[in-house]
């Protein structure tokens, strides 16, 4: 047996779980997709050409509209109107068929776009594998994708018009009518400053949406994966229950995304009209004092909607598409994720080596751990309640999103035979006897195995006993002796040539007796060559520990 050792250096502990960064708003536009989706400099480019035609058409229907309002006032001969009327009217149409061009010009980009993004993340997963797991992938290369519809179709066409078409139709108010520029001018800057409000409280509902919508993605794949085996063992219906759960939950969280969008909406109408009717009142006041020519006021009256109406467009636009402004950010940062070391490189007889292990909780990464377990040693994780040792055992079972370096005696973990138990009595236990229990994964056990893995665990049932999980067992089985029933299991595999045992919390809920029969047993499973790996915060595993890896303290 090792001789015991003492805690690991704070080097190879984590630290503390992290506290996710306060978020700032984010900018409507990812400038990587200019690097990875080459489609879309075209488009944009496309889109800006149109804008600046337009905004003229704009400025020239203002200017002839007017006149020949102002004509048609001041009793001018029809035959004077004419040519204005002409010259509006063509300007009109010019100004449809370029929102027409626009909007077809946004389908076909989409498509380019997503097919180079797919492309772009595939290429990555292949060669470095997914940095997150299989469901948040296949969520974000799916519908996630599919969202950028949206934001193509209405979003970045409006939000290129506001940048082209704004400045123009300002700058002619400013030629025609220096007072109603200045006012424009002024008025202006509250409609973003209402649209940064609104898109930090959008940005959280948005954020909790999508991450609903990867929740049911995980929660989907993994029951249908598991179907099966679920069936099975009777236990479908609660994974029915789950999934009906978590879409309930999408269901709040969509409808929570339409409420803010639709009062933000409104807000950036009153915000622009209340803008709209100081320039107007102003114009009506000096056209009665006669500051202002009849058809100049038409002019400015008509124009200056249109100052207002791109960057009212673009406000309403950006909360009608922020589901695939954030899908195309998960996109990226799968894209730009840095790539999954190898396992570490470890001479023969080395054993379990964890090389700043990182595991996704959400969110967030938690803190790296590293350690090093040797055949025959018992190593305790050690932490409180939430500190990421169930989750670090996740990913050493590829249960969970992770990065770091992980490997067996040279060899990825991930083809090494692994022994687990997990903590939870009874959502580990299947519905039957303890022996079908225990050689679970293991064909041709024989009943004397059977027994000396239930004697380690330190538990005195019948091997023919039936288990019950859905009504907690039959013959008056404890929730103790059902957890000490599932490390039998783990204890009977190990002994059946697995090389690393996972234990969580395996003496939970147990008395002092009985807590000195199961380290027994994990010593005993030790001293055969398992590496022996427990998560506990308990004092008597702590003492009966080679070496303790402190998690969740700086």
């Amino acid at each position: 047996m090792p001789a015991r050792a003492s805690e690991v250096p704070a080097a190879e502990a984590p630290a503390s779980e992290p506290v996710a960064p306060p978020r700032t708003p984010r900018a409507p536009f990812d400038p990587r997709l200019l690097r990875h989706a080459r489609a879309i400099r075209r488009h944009l480019g496309a889109e800006a050409l149109v804008a600046l035609v337009q905004a003229v058409a704009t400025v020239g229907f203002a200017w002839w509209a007017g006149h020949a309002i102002a004509g048609v006032v001041q009793g001018a001969d029809p035959a004077a109107i004419a040519p204005d009327l002409w010259a509006a009217a063509a300007a009109a149409l010019v100004r449809a068929a370029c929102a027409w061009l626009s909007g077809s010009m946004a389908p076909a980009a989409a498509a380019r776009v997503q097919s180079q993004l797919r492309a772009a993340a595939l290429a990555r997963i292949g060669a470095h594998g997914s940095p997150v797991g299989a469901a948040d992938a296949a969520t974000a290369l799916g519908p996630g994708l599919a969202a950028l519809d949206g934001w193509f179709g209405q979003f970045l066409p409006q939000l290129v018009r506001t940048a082209v078409v704004t400045p123009v139709v300002v700058a002619a108010l400013w030629l025609q009518d220096a007072f109603s520029g200045v006012a424009v001018l002024v008025c202006l800057p509250l409609i973003p400053v209402f649209m940064v409000l609104i898109g930090m409280a959008t940005e959280r509902v948005q954020r909790e949406q999508w991450t609903a919508t990867r929740r049911l993605a995980r929660s989907w794949l993994d029951t249908l994966e598991g179907l099966a085996t679920l069936r099975l063992y009777g236990r479908d219906r609660r994974a029915e229950r789950r999934v009906a759960s978590l879409s309930d939950e999408h269901r709040t969280r969509t409808m929570a995304v339409l409420r803010v969008s639709f009062v933000s909406s409104m807000v950036l109408e009153l915000a622009g009209s209340l803008a709209i009717a100081l320039v107007a009142v102003s114009v009506g006041v000096r056209l009665v004092q006669g500051d202002i020519a009849v058809a100049l006021a038409f002019s400015v009256l008509i124009l200056v909607p249109d100052a207002f109406l791109p960057i009212r467009s673009v406000g309403a636009a950006f909360h009608a598409s922020a589901e695939g402004l954030e899908a195309s950010r998960a996109v990226l940062d799968l894209i730009d994720a840095p790539g999954a070391p190898a396992a570490p490189a470890a001479a023969a007889g080395s054993g379990l080596v964890v090389d700043a292990l990182e595991v996704r909780r959400g969110e967030r990464w938690l803190p790296p751990v590293s350690l090093r377990a040797e055949p025959g040693e018992l190593v305790v994780l050690a932490g409180p309640s939430g500190s990421g040792k169930t989750s670090l055992f996740a990913a050493l079972l590829g249960l969970a999103p992770s990065r770091g370096a992980v490997g067996l005696d040279g060899a990825p973990l991930a083809d090494a035979d692994l022994a687990w138990a997990p903590q939870g009595a009874w959502d580990a236990v299947v519905t039957g006897t303890v022996r079908e229990n225990l050689s679970l994964g293991a064909d041709g056990a024989d009943d004397a195995a059977l027994e000396a893995a239930l004697a380690r665990a330190g538990v005195d049932v019948p091997l023919d006993a039936r288990l019950e999980p859905a009504t907690g067992g039959s013959l008056g089985l404890s929730g103790g002796q059902a957890q000490r029933v599932v490390l039998a299991r783990a204890l009977h595999r190990a002994a059946a040539g697995a090389r690393v045992l996972l234990a969580d919390e395996p003496t939970s809920a147990l008395d002092a007796a009985s807590e000195a029969r199961v380290l027994a047993g994990l010593r005993a499973a030790a001293d055969d060559g398992a590496i022996v790996l427990v998560a506990s915060h308990r004092a008597a595993v702590l003492a009966a520990a080679d070496r303790v890896v402190r998690v969740g303290e700086r």
